[in-house]
């Protein structure tokens, strides 16, 4: 019997995330008889972690402030330790892990190392300062393989950094259907106190600046003035809640805008819903827009990322201006005044995401990727 390829995934934490659901997926994903994995956590393991199968190690580097210099060689320590074939680092935290292969390269050559791109955060979303872009493009040289989400985030990291789109591959993000269409939707109402004929929006989101939740809870507001029997729903937490909460209630909406805090049954929340919204500022290809199409669900999303690419106007859903809270207002009345429209998005945007996007597809890209690197 052939040796599993081993593979060590290095990343900030496992908090809920789409980036951190992705390695999550990949993690216990791929066939657990060729592949041995393991997940190498800079911060802290997260609220997420427990989501890894039995069969994946994971490793609590513990970083903070008397540490970070030294992290580094920390994850050279684990690497020289481990010997994976495949070393994996994700977005800017991983930076870290690109470091630590640098570190090792001389002792080790066994190895090949992936560096993939997975969104963008305030304050960084249209440039990034001359560090950023030299640290970045001194990764993409030192790994064997580098990709990210969209077409629109090659574009991007590319410009900034100078590196050769051909040399960048893009590999998309995909989602389980078949788990969303068994996840049950009964009792959700109930929970959160929405009666059958509530038309309830939601949306899946960290609540953090990037997200520019603000938006979505002043387009709620308006459309709650033409529309009395409507909910809004964010399904998160984060360092915005207590702003969104205060923003809500300055806008008199605070009785009809649901908090649930962080859950780990978003696809039978997601059932329980009649739209989705997405008011970012900056995403890859978001996995809540994934599992919200998955399920059903129009979806009314900015116009920012790969967004523009996975929904076609009017066909699989509508697309809006970022901070333009006036016209998601619209967007969301034309559908709780039009439920057949709705009806008809939804079934639209499961089947596109059934056909291009699947959880399937996905690991069939990362599996022919570290393979690839090893022939």
């Amino acid at each position: 019997m052939a040796e599993k390829l081993k593979i060590l995934h290095v990343l900030d934490s496992l908090n809920v995330g789409g980036m951190e659901r992705v390695v999550i997926n990949v993690a216990n994903g791929l066939d657990p008889a060729r592949f041995e994995q393991a997940v190498c956590c800079i911060s802290r393991l997260g609220m997420a972690a427990h989501l890894l199968g039995a069969h994946v190690r994971r490793f609590d580097m513990g970083k903070g402030d008397e540490r970070a210099l030294l992290m580094p060689w920390q994850i050279a320590k684990l690497i020289r330790r481990e010997r994976p074939d495949i070393i994996h680092t994700q977005s800017w935290a991983g930076m870290d892990g690109v470091i630590a292969r640098a570190i090792t390269r001389p002792f080790l050559k066994t190895g090949k190392l992936v560096h993939s791109e997975h969104g963008r955060n305030l304050p960084y979303i249209h440039h990034e300062p001359l560090k950023r872009k030299l640290m970045r493009r001194c990764a993409y040289e030192l790994a064997d393989a580098v990709f990210v989400v969209s077409e629109e985030m090659r574009e991007f990291f590319c410009r900034e950094t100078g590196f050769a789109p051909e040399r960048m591959r893009v590999i998309h993000n995909g989602v389980d259907v078949a788990e969303i269409e068994r996840a049950d939707p009964r009792g959700v109402r109930e929970e959160f106190g929405l009666a059958p004929s509530d038309f309830v929006i939601g949306t899946v989101a960290r609540f953090q600046a990037t997200k520019d939740l603000p938006t979505l809870v002043r387009a709620f507001a308006q459309l709650r003035q033409r529309q009395p029997r409507v909910k809004l729903l964010l399904i998160g937490d984060g360092a915005e809640r207590a702003r969104l909460e205060q923003l809500a209630d300055e806008l008199n909406s605070a009785t009809d805008v649901i908090i649930t805090g962080i859950r780990h049954d978003v696809p039978r929340l997601l059932r329980a819903l009649d739209v989705f919204a997405l008011s970012s500022l900056s995403e890859g290809l978001p996995i809540s827009v994934l599992e919200a199409m998955a399920a059903g669900l129009p979806v009314v999303a900015t116009r920012v990322g790969m967004l523009p690419e996975l929904l076609r106007e009017g066909e699989n859903g509508f697309l809006v201006a970022p901070r333009d809270f006036e016209t998601l207002a619209e967007r969301l009345a034309q559908l709780a005044a039009n439920r057949e429209l709705a009806r008809r998005l939804g079934a639209a945007g499961k089947q596109t995401v059934a056909r291009d996007y699947s959880l399937a597809a996905m690991l069939r890209r990362y599996e022919e990727l570290y393979l690839s690197l090893l022939k």
